[in-house]
């Protein structure tokens, strides 16, 4: 960068061949152009990983307030959503014919301790559903403090013309059972129903979510 004096016809501007003339403070200086990168076309794979990573933050865009509980100490120097982020690209998120595409089994709403759940089991009752859930050890709440958790519960829906239903923060751990209204559906439809539990007394725990299968909801 160089300075420039005042000539006859006062300072001056503006672009000349491969140099700029710009004005700071009332002092006119001089400076090549910048340079132009040439914008460069991408490979098939660095396409499919865009494809992918943006298919993926769209999806989980949806269930944020899940993640916001469940993903705080997934990753460190993560917030949560991009701890989820990193956590459904690496375990969740494949690319299939169609392109990229969701393994439920795999979708988690949080993730943390680990084996405190050891059964679970569901039922509808009047346009209901039940969960319920048995621990592995009740000497488990006093040694981990559990006694904070509270559940959450997702519905997610197969088809996308759906909407997903449940509670990000609903019962005691020590409840063992969670209901949720079922969704109000046009015909017969799939849903894919996890459980998890985080910590409501400002620790930021959670536990790892379990994926407890298909519900199909009816038409009513």
């Amino acid at each position: 960068m160089a300075r420039v004096n005042n000539g006859a016809n006062g300072a001056p501007s503006g672009k000349v061949g491969a140099v700029v003339f710009c004005k700071w403070k009332d002092i006119t200086y001089v400076r090549s152009l910048p340079k132009v990168k040439k914008r460069r076309k991408l490979s098939d794979r660095e396409n499919k990983n865009r494809s992918k990573f943006a298919f993926t933050q769209t999806f989980l865009g949806q269930f944020t307030k899940f993640f916001r509980l469940g993903f705080h100490r997934y990753k460190e120097n993560m917030t949560a959503f991009n701890a989820a982020m990193s956590y459904h690209l690496e375990h969740a998120v494949f690319l299939g014919a169609q392109g990229p595409a969701i393994n439920y089994e795999k979708f988690a709403i949080s993730r943390g301790l680990e084996d405190i759940i050891i059964s679970t089991s569901t039922e509808i009752i009047n346009g209901k559903l039940e969960i319920k859930w048995e621990l592995n050890r009740t000497k488990e709440l006093l040694h981990h403090e559990l006694s904070d958790f509270r559940s959450m519960v997702l519905l997610l829906p197969e088809d996308p013309k759906n909407h997903a239903t449940g509670v990000s923060l609903g019962n005691s751990i020590e409840y063992r059972s969670q209901l949720i209204d079922l969704p109000k559906v046009g015909e017969s439809s799939v849903f894919h129903l996890y459980l998890g539990f985080a910590a409501t007394d400002g620790s930021n725990r959670s536990m790892n979510s379990v994926y407890l299968g298909i519900v199909t909801v009816e038409k009513e």
